[in-house]
């Protein structure tokens, strides 16, 4: 009976919770990620409703980006963690972004989003180690995205 009950409380939060694809390999994670920059958080605040978040942004070296496009100051994320929200970024502090959405208005970051690995970032400097240009050479150019 207690196993019952458990399972009613927690059924919900499971199909509330972000779920995400894994990447096999972080090539795939790469060429996925349509974007990276290191930036620092100039400010944050959220829409009127409560969904939505907004961070402004200054790029201080953009690592990838679309041909064509400028990443844009603007970078938004759902405000609850269920909707794959990513909010615990602090203004004033920097950090190593990347993003599966970038047009000329706004930037998208979601959990699901491919992270450059920790083996390949120096954590004192924030900045990307010389493994890194190696891994992004042994890539090479990634296939066009998937359409359907």
């Amino acid at each position: 009976m207690l196993i019952v009950f458990l399972l009613i409380l927690l059924l919900p939060k499971a199909f509330e919770s972000c779920s995400c694809m894994e990447f096999k390999k972080e090539k795939d994670g790469y060429c996925a990620t349509a974007w990276i920059s290191k930036v620092k958080v100039v400010s944050k605040e959220t829409d009127g409703l409560g969904l939505m978040m907004s961070y402004r942004l200054e790029h201080l070296d953009v690592i990838k980006a679309p041909e064509n496009v400028t990443l844009p100051e603007i970078m938004n994320t759902a405000t609850q963690e269920s909707a794959c929200g990513q909010t615990g970024f602090k203004v004033g502090k920097e950090y190593i972004f990347g993003g599966s959405g970038a047009n000329n208005d706004s930037l998208l970051i979601t959990f699901c989003d491919w992270r450059v690995p920790r083996k390949y970032i120096d954590d004192s400097k924030l900045e990307l180690k010389p493994t890194w240009q190696k891994f992004v050479d042994s890539v090479g150019k990634c296939p066009p995205p998937l359409t359907p």
